[in-house]
């Protein structure tokens, strides 16, 4: 399903619905503001307020905030409406937990169909990048590569729900702040990653591919965690001002 190129986060667009559409604006508008602490954690988003701010319709702003939920940017409480989430950890072991066995078995899909036509030459060409990204020696583009990278793999498993599931069981709050915030340390442990898994596919190897995807996703699970408790931090403070 094609996305809007000024996508900030993973979302899935709505079945047919139009390409580039003005809930996908607000959307992205809301989301932008939430990453870049605009909307603090627990802060509410008033639907009058955004209409009026961005000058678009109520019904726009409703599907923007109701995608907005689906993808945990926002919660909907009672008596409360619409308000900035903030992720608790259980919930995002559970979530990267299902993340881990999607991804192995992507990579392990990949690597057991490296024979086909033009699949060689894919993985071939990803280490290449990889290493001209680590000569590089700085991140400057890494949101780009490593959303390139993910994707060519889990095209490669002949599974085409596998980025849809990926994408259903994220938080893409901790997602896009990760990469906001990415330390040159978590940048060459996540390249070194991805250099593992790439040379397991292009070899053919299933076990060693899978064991290398799931730990790549083990290991956001603790930089998840500690963002979500920023966040809590700075809920509780915004409740308690």
């Amino acid at each position: 399903m094609s996305r809007p190129a000024d996508v900030i986060v993973p979302f899935a667009a709505p079945a047919g619905g139009p390409r580039g559409s003005v809930a996908d604006y607000v959307l992205n508008e809301i989301a932008r503001r939430i990453v870049d602490g605009t909307y603090r954690p627990g802060q509410r988003i008033v639907e009058a307020e955004v209409t009026r701010d961005l000058g678009v319709s109520r019904s726009s702003v409703r599907e923007a905030l109701r995608r907005l939920e689906n993808n945990r940017f926002i919660r909907v409480e009672p008596n409360r409406g619409a308000t900035v989430a903030t992720p608790q950890p259980a919930d995002i072991v559970a979530q990267f937990r299902i993340r881990e066995v999607i991804a192995g078995l992507g990579a392990r899909m990949a690597a057991e169909r490296i024979g086909l036509p033009g699949h060689r030459e894919l993985a071939a060409r990803l280490l290449e990048e990889i290493d001209a990204q680590m000569q590089a020696g700085v991140p400057t583009r890494h949101r780009a590569e490593n959303g390139r990278f993910h994707r060519t793999i889990n095209d490669m498993s002949g599974i085409a729900e596998i980025g849809e599931l990926l994408d259903q069981f994220n938080f893409p709050i901790l997602h896009s702040i990760y990469f906001r915030d990415l330390s040159l340390e978590n940048w060459k442990e996540n390249m070194g990653d991805h250099l593992d898994i790439g040379r397991a596919v292009l070899h053919g190897d299933g076990v060693a591919a899978e064991h290398f995807a799931r730990r790549h996703m083990h290991r956001s699970v603790d930089i998840a965690i500690v963002i979500a408790e920023r966040l809590m931090k700075e809920d509780q403070d915004a409740r308690a001002a």
